[in-house]
């Protein structure tokens, strides 16, 4: 499995922002965190556009190359809401990155498959949470024995 960011790179160049690389840690639950800051990498004056991102789209499927590598992938793509539309038509870049999961074959594709839950805002960054296949599957769910 692999975590890949992609769309990011018009930010860093056109903004002045610095995306820090992505840490995914896996939880007891079988959830799936995916931390991922940025920081300022001159003086940006107008660095506070850049503090609380929002859900863009949700993409299921599709595929990242990587060492000559293909990886099958979920992504959730964030947006920062005090960007305008002037701010983004003359640069010609999407008005989004992704965060993606990706997974090297069909068979841990299948046996390990995510998919996008919600996501947490931090000051200037987000953790974005997958979830295993079907974790909320209450017709198979079994009562707590105490």
């Amino acid at each position: 499995m692999k975590i890949f960011l992609q769309n990011h790179k018009p930010f860093e160049k056109h903004f002045k922002i610095k995306f820090k690389e992505p840490q995914i840690k896996i939880h007891s639950n079988g959830f799936f965190s995916v931390t991922l800051d940025w920081t300022s990498t001159k003086d940006t004056v107008n660095f506070w556009r850049f503090k609380y991102p929002q859900l863009a789209h949700v993409t299921f499927g599709g595929a990242a190359r990587y060492k000559n590598k293909t990886y099958l992938i979920h992504s959730a793509a964030f947006e920062f809401p005090d960007l305008s539309d002037d701010d983004l038509a003359p640069l010609k870049m999407t008005s989004w990155f992704d965060i993606c999961i990706g997974h090297e074959t069909d068979e841990e594709y299948s046996s390990r498959k995510l998919e996008y839950v919600f996501f947490e805002k931090t000051k200037y960054g987000l953790i974005c949470w997958f979830a295993p296949n079907n974790w909320e599957d209450w017709d198979n769910a079994k009562d707590f024995q105490q």
